[in-house]
């Protein structure tokens, strides 16, 4: 017998032993996932290049108005690489050199490694950039703003030398690298072109300035994708084309625009020219020749073909030139620039139209001499959706990529529909109405017909359930689609909104996939904004937009449901509930005016109030009456010359667990719990100082204010608001005053405060005598008692957002968005805990209650970096919802990339983790209760011989 407890007792432990090395197990890029986007292609520095010359295949090299440089696999449109380029109002320029990436962007020039995408070397420059080439020789020409030109070196980007010569009247216009030589084009008061060409080995003038008589168009009224030999400008507002092939002609070529065209595109390569011409239903091509004198004659002339966003592009390979035009049905047409017969067509079957903003192709003659391998790389422009871009490989769409969503600016969260109680609502309204023995019979007849359906079906299922929950496999194939939610509620729907007035569909449960896409544009309003987007019901989207237009989607599916115009255009609106637990939109118009969304509604309204930024220096509070009046009930001041930067609210999902906090000792520090707490932060730029002020939404009191002192009022304040605290952040410079005035320590500081009804525990201050209590109630009390502290934190942060979980119950997480590292850092509430002890350890209530000693500076702890060692560039703000499950919160970060994951801040307490050893707890189970069945036979029989012994 101890021989087989001795066997038990070393199986249960060989049992249990991948359960221990399992308990360490990280869930980082199991729960959360990544798009990275670039946002839409510039044209003219967007091409196929090879990374080095043993490369033969090449990569798709693109800058982006998100001055984003990048390289994407041709293959299956990954990101090979990508590099963040200092902020350029979408201004940058990017050409190819041998086997590395020049780009400028600002004041700012670099270049990258074309394979890695390393960087080689950076300068900067006290001037913008406004042209750039690279030479044969891999150096740099740069032309500047204000007319200098300088060679930069190959190798460390150092100027090798600079010239200074151009007429001060002159505009810089372009540089061209040719040979031996580097052309610099200016304009001289619209009036002449000036053609400047400098030696490119010492940077003097190897002759004289050539004039050109032009009325050039400054703007021009031309789009020039590709041409370093080729110098083109528009005259007489568009209606007349130039282009002058650089060499040995001083004649430019002049086309006359037809007056319908509404815009000409230049593409060419050394010897070739194309001439695009678009009208609004037409598009159609001229293809030029340069001969060996310099001078460019038409070759012919393609007809004109319907849609209006074809685009036209060339390819060279060996000694021939090939044109590939993209139209928006999805064909292809190759040709050879000699003449106008089509080599081949190519035709993508059942593909939608795509709006053709530009492309550029590759084709490469195949061995046989009559077929070719063309991919086309597309950039789309549809109406909403700017910059999404196709890959086309011989008339079948390999890949596409949604770019266009790098510009989401709002979004809400939809709730999903719960699979197990949809489909059986109506049948429990049945049983609700009938009486206790009708709706049990009722019952019993829906599970014995539910069972007829689909007890088969579940019963085939369950062991493949059963292995899936042994194995505690998670995977995305096992999550449910269309409007069905899972479980746990991780799964839900964000439906953004871009920059450009598109609408979309994102399933943050399944890796951020784009559910659906639409267009908020229409053909007699142009997008101007969004006021508010909202879940008025469910499966129901609700957008107001701010030109005057209220419109309803349907969010599973994305089809319109409703389009209403207002009376004027909105100033701000919000989502309320009326006493029948309904959900109405009230927007406030611009004609001093309200109204009710959507207007077909019978609602009773409760009183409303907003509030909206009237400038500057002015804060207005609004009240709405029941009847839909708006007026003016407080006006916010601040004192002269501070400027109005933000205003904060709490999240419209903010649920409050306790009305006190449990302190180490057993007494209670009651929170002032306000449901309309407004921050207001304001700086002042002449006395470098920035405040915050926090309001009554209500009324419009003061219920707390802080001035600090020695402030960068340049730089951002961030900040947010839950429950009963307020945190913000600033950065604190003392070299921006005066020695004697004392300012903040230099560093990005974080101030933590909270509110509470009475300094004194268990007592609740003004509000305890009192019965009934509003922000309208009179007298001398009703401030809250307010604790802060603040922090030193290493970085700057952009963005706010505090966890959220469906009854509050969990601790809080600050989520905090670093640009500096492109990351999001989670930070504990209870490290922003302003009675944290300072200058001593804590006592042993105050370690009851979670303190610690305070420390003046937080440091960033990678492990708390949610986003790991992802880069996750762009984002502008972080949007949290609660799941089915108390413990875990949704995050969903978007502006840029899109970036979603779950959190649990107090662990996950209500399911079990994956590395939970189930089959190693039901095997031991197992094994003990076979051992208590082996077992006892053996001691009934010892009590038995012990009974017999005792006689």
């Amino acid at each position: 017998m101890r021989l087989f407890s001795g066997v038990l007792l070393l199986l249960c432990f060989l049992l249990n032993i991948v359960s221990v090395f399992a308990v360490f197990k990280d869930d980082a890029y199991d729960t959360d996932w990544h798009i990275p986007l670039i946002g839409p292609s510039l044209p003219p520095s967007t091409f196929f290049h090879r990374p080095n010359v043993e490369t033969r295949a090449s990569l798709i090299y693109t800058l982006t108005s998100r001055s984003i440089l990048a390289a994407v696999n041709p293959k299956d449109g990954e990101l090979v690489w990508r590099q963040q380029l200092s902020e350029a109002g979408g201004n940058g320029i990017a050409r190819p050199g041998n086997g590395v990436i020049v780009s400028a962007a600002g004041t700012s020039i670099a270049s990258f490694d074309a394979g890695s995408g390393k960087l080689v070397w950076e300068n900067e420059f006290a001037k913008n950039v406004v042209d750039l080439r690279v030479t044969a020789e891999n150096t740099v020409a740069v032309l500047f703003e204000d007319g200098t030109v300088r060679l930069l070196a190959e190798q460390s980007g150092d100027v090798a030398w600079e010239w200074k010569e151009l007429d001060s009247n002159d505009i810089p216009l372009s540089i061209h690298a040719i040979g031996s030589t580097v052309t610099v084009a200016s304009s001289q008061s619209a009036k002449k072109l000036h053609l400047s060409i400098l030696s490119l080995s010492s940077g003097k003038l190897t002759s004289s300035a050539v004039s050109i008589t032009a009325s050039v168009d400054i703007p021009s009224k031309l789009q020039s994708l590709y041409g370093d030999e080729l110098l083109s400008w528009t005259e007489s507002s568009g209606q007349i084309l130039k282009f002058l092939p650089l060499g040995s002609s001083t004649s430019p070529v002049s086309v006359t625009v037809p007056q319908n065209v509404l815009e000409t595109t230049i593409v060419a390569t050394k010897d070739r020219i194309v001439v695009q011409f678009k009208t609004s239903g037409d598009s159609w091509a001229e293809v030029y020749k340069i001969n060996s004198k310099g001078t460019a004659n038409k070759v012919y002339t393609l007809k004109p073909r319907s849609g209006a966003h074809g685009a036209f592009s060339l390819s060279t390979f060996g000694d021939r030139t090939y044109l590939v035009w993209t139209l928006p049905n999805s064909e292809t047409v190759l040709y050879n620039t000699e003449n106008p017969e089509a080599l081949a067509t190519y035709t993508i079957p059942n593909a939608q139209n795509i709006d053709v903003a530009h492309a550029i192709s590759e084709v490469v003659p195949r061995t046989d001499g009559s077929s070719f391998a063309v991919r086309t790389f597309v950039s789309s422009s549809v109406p909403g959706f700017v910059g999404n871009t196709y890959l086309i490989r011989n008339g079948e769409l390999a890949w596409t990529r949604k770019e266009s969503l790098a510009s989401v600016i709002a979004s809400t969260w939809i709730e999903l529909l719960d699979p197990t109680t949809e489909g059986i609502v109506e049948e429990l309204d049945v049983e609700t109405h009938t009486s206790v023995g009708a709706a049990y019979i009722h019952r019993v007849k829906r599970h014995l017909h539910e069972l007829s359906i689909y007890g088969s079906g579940w019963l085939q299922a369950l062991p493949h359930r059963i292995y899936g929950a042994f194995l505690s496999k998670d995977s995305l194939a096992d999550m449910p689609t269309g409007k069905w939610r899972d479980f746990f509620g991780f799964r839900k729907f964000a439906v953004v909104v871009t920059a450009e007035g598109g609408l979309a569909a994102i399933d943050v449960g399944r890796n951020g996939e784009c559910v659906w896409e639409t267009s908020l544009t229409s053909a007699d309003n142009q997008f101007q904004g969004i006021s508010g987007i909202y879940e008025v019901r469910k499966g129901t989207v609700g957008i107001v937009l701010t030109s005057g237009e209220y419109v309803e989607y349907n969010a599973f599916e994305g089809s319109l449901l409703l389009r209403e115009n207002l009376d004027a255009a909105v100033r701000t609106s919000a989502l309320v509930d009326t006493p029948k637990r309904e959900k109405v939109v009230i927007a406030l118009l611009e004609n001093e005016k309200a109204a009710a969304l959507p207007p077909s509604g019978d609602y009773e309204i409760e009183p409303v109030h907003m509030t909206i930024q009237e400038s500057s220096r002015a804060v207005k509070g609004i009240r709405i009456s029941s009847s839909l009046v708006p007026a003016t009930t407080w006006t916010f001041v601040p004192p002269a010359s501070e400027e109005i930067t933000s205003l904060v609210s709490r999240p419209a999902h903010d649920p409050v667990a306790s009305i006190g906090r449990v302190l180490g000792d057993r007494s209670v520090m009651y929170k002032y719990l306000n449901r309309h707490l407004l921050a207001v932060t304001t700086v002042n730029p002449s006395l470098s100082t920035a405040s915050v002020y926090l309001l009554d939404a209500v009324s419009g009191s003061i219920l707390h204010s802080a001035t600090h002192s020695g402030v960068d009022t340049s730089q951002p304040i961030t900040a947010t608001v839950s429950e009963n605290w307020l945190v913000y952040t600033y950065f604190g410079d003392d070299d921006v005053v005066a020695a004697t005035s004392g300012g903040a320590a230099k560093g990005y500081h974080l101030v933590v405060s909270e509110l509470y009804e009475s300094e004194f525990k268990n007592d609740r201050g003004y509000l305890g005598p009192v019965a009934n209590v509003s922000s309208f109630t009179t007298g001398g009390g009703g401030k809250p008692y307010v604790l802060s502290q603040s922090y030193i934190f290493p970085s700057p942060i952009s963005a706010f957002a505090v966890t959220a979980t469906k009854q509050g119950i969990t601790s809080h997480e600050i989520l905090a968005l670093l640009p500096g590292s492109s990351g999001i850092y989670s930070i504990p509430k209870r490290v922003l805990d302003p009675r944290r002890p300072v200058g001593r350890e804590p006592d042993a209530a105050e370690k009851e209650e979670g303190l610690f000693v305070y420390t003046p500076v937080i440091e960033i702890d990678p492990k708390s970096i949610i986003t790991h060692k992802r880069k996750v560039l762009g984002l502008k703000k972080i949007s949290t919802t609660p799941s089915q499950l108390e413990s875990t919160s949704l995050v969903f970060a978007y502006g840029g990339d899109f970036f979603g994951t779950r959190m649990a801040p107090s662990m996950a307490f209500d399911l079990l983790g994956k590395g939970f050893a189930k089959v190693q707890l039901v095997l031991t189970v197992v094994a003990l209760g076979i051992g208590a069945a082996f077992v006892a036979p053996m001691v009934r029989k010892k009590q038995i011989n012990s009974k017999w012994i005792a006689i």
